[in-house]
């Protein structure tokens, strides 16, 4: 079934309405297939982070009051991304939106890409982020062929964490003027306080224990070789207080 925009009404003709499509892509099986199931493990924790965040920016009303910030968190483990149904649906509603590729690790990349490069013909405006953006940028003097094929098809590279810092690329991407590269990994934020990881429960059910993860802190003060941690949340170990933690244990119906 199709997530969130599946039950909401057009706005009236007041309201501009921004959609906003949160994807954690899938990855390919050896033989080009993309993985996928009727339910998945849990559900991802960077798409609950980042749904969290944005519910709070719509909240804040940070685009206008006259502009409705409607989510649509998508897992691609057990939800198909029909990239024509979204482009249509952004369309219809007057054509403003963006959709954010969330917590691309290396081995989802070109799953990422493809899905990205799908958006960009139907001239959506696209951002990725992740582990494989965050560590190439933090770790090699310059971007990779593969990122670069993403900056040419005029998508966005998003580099580090988004707490504090999702207002501006949603205020860009209204304005449709996204910058090619944000990079903060060089500015990690204090996330006490901030807004918790949350997801809708339909998206919870989709997955077979009905439950998920929280990230109650972040950073690592060591230096394993084999670990890509501190080139993305960096060696200073923040963490969620006792309160935030406790906020983040409900759940809410939607």
């Amino acid at each position: 079934m199709w997530p969130n925009a599946r039950l909401l009404p057009r706005l009236d003709c007041t309201m501009t309405l921004f959609h906003l499509i949160l994807i954690r892509p899938s990855h390919y099986d050896s033989e080009g297939y993309v993985i996928q199931w009727l339910r998945s493990g849990i559900p991802s924790n960077t798409l609950a982070t980042l749904n969290g965040l944005a519910e709070d920016c719509a909240a804040r009303k940070i685009l206008g009051d006259d502009v409705e910030i409607r989510v649509t968190p998508i897992d691609e483990a057990n939800t198909k991304v029909d990239v024509e149904r979204l482009a249509r649906m952004i369309e219809r509603d007057g054509g403003y939106g963006l959709v954010g590729l969330a917590g691309v690790q290396t081995n989802q990349y070109p799953r990422a890409l493809d899905i990205g490069r799908r958006c960009r013909e139907r001239g959506l405006q696209v951002c990725i982020g992740g582990f494989h953006v965050s560590g190439i940028l933090a770790m090699l003097p310059e971007p990779t062929p593969e990122l670069r094929e993403a900056t040419d098809l005029g998508i966005s590279l998003y580099a580090g964490e988004s707490e504090t810092r999702f207002d501006e690329v949603l205020i860009d991407a209204f304005n449709r003027d996204l910058k090619p590269v944000y990079n903060y990994l060089n500015d990690l934020p204090n996330v006490e306080g901030v807004t918790p990881p949350f997801l809708p429960v339909d998206r919870v059910y989709k997955t077979l224990s009905k439950v998920t993860s929280f990230d109650a802190g972040r950073g690592c003060p060591f230096v394993c070789s084999f670990c890509s941690i501190i080139n993305v949340h960096g060696r200073k170990s923040r963490f969620r207080s006792p309160d935030d933690i406790e906020r983040g244990t409900y759940v809410r119906e939607r």
